[in-house]
């Protein structure tokens, strides 16, 4: 029976957070589409109708619904309008956790979620987060859910909206008591609560009573239970929501059976399906049909409690049904989506070849006014004389102007390939002071060889592949700088990010560079959790994690240490810090602004210490982590040392496994 009662408590649970997503009229559905028709094909008005439609059909036909908001999304995508392109997003992922593609939903949100930033919309943002959370509480990671509601409440609260706080308050609370954490669900509720009724919002109150006397009924707090639902009973007959009179009349039988009140149990469950029924609500009427099986069995009245249960499970069958309908939707919605797009591009290939026609048409046309001009212009030879005269004056002064433009643009380009002369003149300067080390540790060999040979120097002679080896890893390290940075310039870099683990990244780049760290007498180490994942390009990721290390190892003298590690960023759960720390003596903290700076031109080939770079690899550090929206920072440590980091997004954390979470490597 606790089993039961947990199961008859969930689904009173879910439902009425289903209850305010209702579905439209017919009549407001038929409206939107008229209205839809009589717009123009790029209009912004269009953008809002179709997302309108989205909406309003997002429970009762998803395939139509998903396509309204894909078409809302090109067209604004089409016409840049940005805020239309971002409320389309967000709806169609709403729409899609309706049916449980959370993946698809939680791409959809974060798309919507960059746009809002962009925009500067934080109210947007915070429903963002909204349904950022709600996908993950789908997925069961109800640690990233509660992470992301709190990003939520803390944008409310910024923007000091009370109704938004307390719309993510009952969302907290629901997921927490649904987590088995009835004591924080109780103090997120009151609160939500608290925020209702300084707003005089029946509803939400009700709602907040609801939740309530959930949480007291699984902390064993039936009488308290009792009370909370019957406020919250009181507040919705008086509103006439029939569909939370339901739930609360079956949820309070529950707590009358507790209570050991069977009798008045029955005639609550009884009144609880009679509202399912009167609004015809399946989900209304399996939850009422479960109660009143629970409550005939304690009075005794197995036959009775048998026939509810039977069609409690009936209705239950169906439902289940109805679910597997509504995937089955979904899937051929995306195949329709895909005939769509194949008869548009033939429809486009027609137009252009349509259009082709007419302009060879028209060239003829041209071509027979040009004779019929010709042949006028030799009958009226005074009108001829003046026209032309008319003409040389208007061509003069166009060609003046047309000077004057050209002047105009040559001087723009002029001081275009200056700045680009100046940059082109910066680089190679770069390339030749970087390339000077390894070259001349090439060029060296020969004299070292010959040393050692005349000297019969055996071990050092064994020493010489090392040499070989880090000159050309140095090498290698600068011509990969050199090139990711000219493609990151040109824009033929993408970035192409994947879910994976954290580990898995640092275990490569320790297995790179581990033997030049033994080599030069560094002890390298790498630490991680192996659950975390991060959301990210690999090779820029790797590309950032050799740089940084490699960087690391130029500055760590002989004994010293360089570790590298990766947790959840304290300061924004969404993030991943990725962290590199050595021993070294440190960076001047002038030299360390100039390396941050995020302009080429800054950048000067630098002089001293010969085993300090040029700041290359750092800015392509910097710039692989802004096209993840993330950033690239680095301070000396009171220790000793440098400690530079960069942070990426995160993409949770998967189930756990015996992997260690440290390895270091002999000096």
């Amino acid at each position: 029976m606790p089993i039961r009662l947990f199961y008859l408590f969930l689904l009173g649970w879910l439902l009425p957070v289903g209850a305010g997503a209702q579905n439209a009229h017919p009549d407001v559905i038929d409206s939107l589409q008229r209205r839809l028709a009589a717009t123009s094909a790029h209009d912004t008005l269009r953008v809002f109708l179709l997302d309108e439609l989205c909406w309003n059909l997002s429970r009762a036909d998803l395939p139509r619904a998903r396509s309204y908001a894909e078409e809302g999304i090109a067209l604004a995508k089409r016409i840049g309008y940005t805020r239309g392109e971002a409320r389309c997003r967000q709806d169609l992922g709403t729409c899609l956790s309706f049916v449980g593609a959370a993946d698809e939903a939680l791409q959809q949100h974060f798309m919507a979620l960059r746009l809002f930033r962009k925009l500067g919309m934080k109210k947007a943002m915070g429903y963002a987060y909204n349904g950022i959370a709600n996908c993950h509480n789908l997925r069961h990671d109800f640690a990233t859910a509660e992470s992301f509601y709190l990003k939520a409440l803390a944008l409310a609260e910024q923007r000091r909206d009370s109704a938004d706080e307390a719309l993510f308050l009952s969302n907290l609370a629901d997921l927490t008591w649904q987590h088995g954490q009835p004591t924080r669900a109780g103090r997120y509720i009151r609160q939500a609560l608290k925020l209702y009724s300084a707003l005089n919002n029946l509803p939400g109150q009700a709602n907040s009573f609801y939740t309530l006397g959930n949480v007291y009924l699984q902390s064993n707090q039936p009488d308290s239970a009792r009370a909370s639902l019957r406020e919250a009973l009181g507040l919705y007959l008086m509103l006439g929501d029939e569909y939370g009179a339901s739930g609360t009349y079956s949820n309070l039988s529950a707590v009358l059976l507790k209570l050991q009140q069977p009798q008045q149990a029955l005639a609550n469950s009884q009144l609880g399906l009679r509202y399912a029924r009167k609004m015809g609500s399946p989900d209304r009427m399996q939850n009422a049909y479960q109660q009143l099986s629970e409550a005939y069995a304690y009075l005794g009245q197995y036959h009775n409690a048998y026939e509810m249960q039977q069609r409690f499970q009936h209705l239950r069958d169906s439902l289940m049904t109805q679910a597997n309908t509504r995937a089955m939707a979904l899937l051929q919605s995306r195949y329709d989506a895909h005939e769509r797009e194949n008869r548009i591009r033939l429809l486009t290939q027609r137009q252009r070849v349509t259009a082709l026609r007419a302009e060879r048409h028209e060239q003829r046309i041209r071509l027979l006014g040009v004779v019929v001009g010709g042949l006028l212009l030799l009958v009226v030879v005074g009108g001829v004389l003046y026209g032309k005269l008319l003409r040389n004056r208007e061509a003069l002064a166009a060609r003046n102007q047309m000077i004057a433009d050209k002047n105009t643009a040559l001087e723009g380009a002029a001081a275009q390939l200056q700045h680009l002369a100046d940059s082109k003149a910066r680089l190679y300067a770069i390339i030749a002071h970087d390339l000077r080390g390894p070259i001349t540790a090439f060029s060296g060999l020969a004299d070292l060889i010959h040393f050692y040979q005349r000297t019969n120097d055996q071990e050092s002679l064994h020493h010489l592949p090392t040499i070989v080896h880090d000159a050309a890893q140095n090498l290698n390290n600068l011509l990969d700088n050199l090139l990711n940075w000219a493609a990151s310039q040109t824009g033929e870099l993408r970035c192409e990010p994947e879910r994976m683990p954290v580990r898995e990244l640092l275990s490569e780049c320790y297995e790179l560079f581990q033997t030049s760290a033994h080599a030069n007498q560094v002890q390298l180490q790498f630490e991680a959790d192996p659950n975390l994942l991060i959301y990210a390009d690999r090779n820029m990721v790797r590309t950032i994690l050799r740089n940084m290390v490699s960087n690391a190892l130029r500055f760590t003298p002989a004994g010293g240490t360089v570790r590298l590690h990766a947790d959840i960023e304290p300061t924004d759960p969404t993030q991943i810090h990725l962290a590199v720390t050595d021993t070294g003596t440190g960076l001047p903290a002038s030299q360390m602004q100039q390396l941050l700076r995020p302009d080429l031109t800054q950048i000067r080939p630098a002089a001293g210490r010969t085993t300090q770079g040029t700041g290359l690899g750092l800015l392509l550090c910097r710039t692989f982590s802004e096209y993840h929206g993330g950033a690239l920072g680095m301070r000396n440590r009171p220790t000793g040392g440098t400690e530079v980091w960069v942070t990426l997004p995160s993409a949770g954390m998967r189930a756990t496994t015996d992997v260690p979470a440290q390895v270091p490597a002999a000096a």
